[in-house]
């Protein structure tokens, strides 16, 4: 038995937890596996020294399974069609092992920059380049790359099973095609369709057969382009965990284009925020969602989608003029220089004025509202309201006291509602940026 150390809790947990048990790949709770040589395994904080007793073996199947990963930098790529530029100065570090999303709008370059690492496109300016080798010039069929295509990509003439045959003709030995064709069967639960053709295959199985073809590919880099569009809700959720499970236990760095912020945030260790052809936010999930940097990111995350209140700031203090059913407490300052502004609040950020729980602090706005609308989601109550015109949307718990009196208050009833400075997100309405609310209560 041998003592190995990692640099810090992630490190370890990355190719550790994930590889030797069901556990998050990512969290730092405390993880412990008491299989034959692993006798180990106790977290300190994330960030901090990490160690685990493992034998011989357990070093050598962990070398093998960062060898099949592999890092992908985008530096300073460029690309257009015509005169058209799809893709400005696009620089993004993806660290192996992730499941990052590219997250963005219809037309933002999402798939074209996909296409690019996959060497599908070449870019016109900028490179690619994973773990560390310069593949911007590299054929698609020499790059350790899969690709799992929005429209499925199955050959109509062959069955399920002649397809995942022919990805690895060429790759390895016919023992090893064995192995993989019923490594990646297991995986994603084809074994019932393996003699069918496409045409005889629903979407969902459409698409669990071409992620079965990647899978027996064990390629260092898988590309998913919108792999969950178009489906139904349950087969959406089966394929979510298809996939997760697939990374999870397969390794590899993992690269999925989604216009959903939901899909994201369920999804990804990392979120890439795109438009108009560059990244302009990377973090976690809840990075992303909690500090949107720019007006496109916060519209981007949350569903249902932000409210926007139009304001000011005069001499550093927010204002809020023409709309007298809406008003603010204790002056609100802002970090920047004065100008229009806009305020974004969640729909989650609203509270009933009765039910404040104590929580004045008299920093926050107050909306004199009129119910316009009001129905019940899943465990949520969505209510759809007007204050002086500005119409917005708040979303309460159903097992909420205020909430369950809403549900059954007859429309058009006239309250109060609360939300306070914590919950606010303010950008500047020229630049797009997030600005910094000063001294919040």
């Amino acid at each position: 038995m041998m003592r190995v150390r990692w640099r810090c809790f992630q490190c370890a947990a990355a190719c550790l937890v994930s590889f030797f048990s069901d556990g998050c790949r990512l969290c730092s709770s405390d993880v412990s596996y008491h299989g034959q040589g692993l006798t180990s395994l106790t977290s300190t904080p994330p960030c901090s020294p990490w160690e685990a007793v493992v034998s011989l073996a357990d070093v050598n199947k962990l070398l093998q399974h960062f060898d099949c990963m592999s890092s992908v930098h985008l530096c300073g790529l460029k690309k257009s069609f015509g005169d058209q530029i799809v893709i400005e100065n696009l620089d993004l570090m993806i660290e192996a092992g992730t499941y990052l999303v590219l997250l963005g709008p219809s037309g933002c370059g999402k798939t074209t920059t996909l296409r690019m690492i996959a060497g599908l496109e070449s870019p016109i300016a900028g490179k690619v380049v994973m773990d560390g080798n310069d593949m911007t010039c590299v054929p698609p069929r020499k790059r350790d790359v899969s690709m799992v295509f929005q429209n499925d990509g199955l050959y109509p003439h062959l069955t399920v099973e002649q397809t995942i045959r022919l990805s690895l003709r060429g790759r390895c030995s016919k023992g090893e095609q064995e192995s993989r064709v019923s490594d990646a069967v297991r995986l994603t639960g084809l074994g019932t369709l393996l003699g069918k053709l496409p045409r005889q295959l629903s979407g969902g199985e459409l698409r669990r057969a071409a992620l079965a073809t990647a899978v027996a590919k064990k390629t260092a880099v898988r590309l998913l382009d919108e792999p969950l569009s178009g489906l139904d809700v349950a087969v959406r959720q089966q394929l979510q965990e298809d996939i997760l499970r697939w990374h999870h236990s397969v390794p590899g760095t993992t690269v999925h284009v989604t216009h959903d912020g939901r899909e994201a945030m369920r999804m990804a260790d990392q979120i890439a925020v795109m438009d108009g052809g560059r990244v302009i936010q990377v973090g976690s999930p809840e990075q992303v969602y909690d500090q949107p940097q720019t007006i496109g990111v916060a519209s981007a995350i949350g569903t249902p989608a932000m409210n926007w209140l139009q304001a000011d700031l005069v001499d550093g203090v927010i204002q809020i003029s023409d709309r007298s059913n809406v008003t603010t407490g204790e002056a609100l300052r802002i970090d920047g220089p004065d100008g229009p502004v806009v305020i974004g609040l969640r729909p989650n950020a609203f509270r009933l004025w009765s039910d404040r729980d104590g929580d004045t602090g008299g920093q926050g706005i107050t909306f004199q509202a009129v119910m316009q609308d009001c129905r019940a989601v899943e465990e949520s109550t969505e209510v759809v309201l007007s204050a002086s015109g500005w119409r917005f949307i708040a979303v309460f718990d159903r097992s909420d006291a205020g909430a369950a009196r809403r549900n059954v208050s007859p429309v058009s009833q006239n309250f109060t509602l609360w939300a306070p400075a914590a919950s606010f997100h303010v950008f500047s309405t020229l630049t797009q940026q997030r600005l910094k609310l000063s001294d919040v209560g």
